[in-house]
């Protein structure tokens, strides 16, 4: 349900608490675990909510191919009758030989905390910070230009949220290590409005309010 002609609104939206966020490890493509039963509860309360908000509705719903994702698309839009459509490059940053490494694992191997330098990736055949960044910044010109004029939810990550949210705030490539702020909550919304020509307006950033009484905690960085 579009509100203007004119206007596109993307709607983004992270997975549900995952296994990987609750036992600590790096989750890539083919070992992501998918959603905890936390998770599950998450992306329901969210579905709720937006199934009250009829001016939410979307014209489509995209979503990263990451099983944590896909499980959350399923069930926030389950009351449509619109089938998510996956896409890769919306996908979390990539680790490379690191992924299933715990924490604490990463941490003894490289001499550092994980997603604590911008500049390397993560490990041998995952993204540096900038690969990553101009991947998310690439797929959602992309959205926009796909879906001009309508609503949009897109299915993903703290990772790809931040990114798109720093990016398009100051304009350059930033280091989102050197950011005093945490990844947004499981489940949160953050909602941007691109007119025709190009400008992105944030309209709402890591909108949780519909897990009050479901979750509680910081929110967790992993992806």
């Amino acid at each position: 349900m579009s509100t203007s002609t004119d206007v596109t609104r993307m709607i983004l939206i992270r997975h549900g608490q995952s296994v990987s966020n609750a036992e600590g490890w790096l989750s890539g493509q083919n070992i992501c675990g998918g959603l905890t039963d936390l998770g599950v509860a998450q992306a329901e309360a969210l579905r709720a909510r937006l199934a009250a908000d009829p001016s939410m509705r979307p014209d489509v719903v995209l979503v990263s191919t990451m099983r944590r994702a896909v499980e959350t698309a399923d069930i926030v839009a389950a009351p449509l009758g619109i089938a998510p459509q996956q896409h890769a490059d919306l996908m979390e940053r990539t680790a490379g030989e690191a992924e299933g490494l715990t924490i604490a694992q990463y941490t003894e191997k490289y001499g550092i905390a994980p997603w604590s330098d911008w500049e390397k990736p993560l490990g041998a055949g995952g993204e540096s910070g900038l690969e990553f960044t101009q991947r998310v910044i690439t797929a959602t010109d992309r959205v926009v230009d796909e879906h001009r004029g309508k609503t949009v939810w897109v299915v993903c990550h703290g990772g790809v949220i931040m990114v798109t949210a720093v990016r398009r705030w100051a304009g350059v490539d930033v280091d989102l290590t050197k950011l005093p702020v945490a990844s947004p909550q499981n489940t949160s919304v953050s909602e941007w409005h691109v007119d025709a020509a190009d400008n992105w307006r944030m309209s709402r950033f890591a909108d949780d309010t519909h897990l009050v009484g479901v979750s509680g905690g910081a929110a967790n960085i992993t992806g």
